[in-house]
């Protein structure tokens, strides 16, 4: 790899992870509208009612 090559890939984009676009969305939102999403009244940080969504998410839903 030559220097021009090295000191280029600092300004080359990268996509987001599968989800990390998403995540970093959803912090954006107001910790009102996370508790909704998250179903929960507890107080949380952001970043905690982010994960509780994507667990919420994840689990498979009994259907009866």
């Amino acid at each position: 790899m030559n220097f021009l090559d090295w000191l280029g890939s600092f300004f080359v984009y990268r996509s987001p992870k599968e989800g990390e676009g998403f995540k970093r969305f959803l912090s954006t939102l107001s910790a009102k509208k996370l508790r909704a999403l998250a179903g929960t009244t507890t107080h949380y940080s952001k970043k905690k009612l982010v994960e509780l969504y994507f667990k919420k998410q994840c689990q498979p839903q009994n259907s009866k």
